[in-house]
């Protein structure tokens, strides 16, 4: 099962409905006014290229942080 984002094509109604992948292309009902609705485009989002911070050796046991 898979999250997929839907709008109504009669009343533009926009709802997310978990569904098998198998139908994730088929149309879904519009849980506002029953008509029609179509799948939206996804949009993914990742985070790359970030900094890791290790606090410096001992700091847990001196209570500092590691960070100037």
């Amino acid at each position: 099962m898979a999250l997929y984002e839907y709008r109504c094509t009669d009343c533009g109604n926009e709802f997310e409905q978990r569904r098998p992948m198998s139908e994730a292309d088929s149309p879904a009902e519009c849980p506002v006014c029953g008509g029609e609705a179509v799948r939206l485009p996804s949009v993914f989002a990742s985070k790359d290229g970030y900094t890791l911070r290790v606090p410096r050796a001992g700091a847990f046991r001196s209570g500092q942080s590691g960070q100037g």
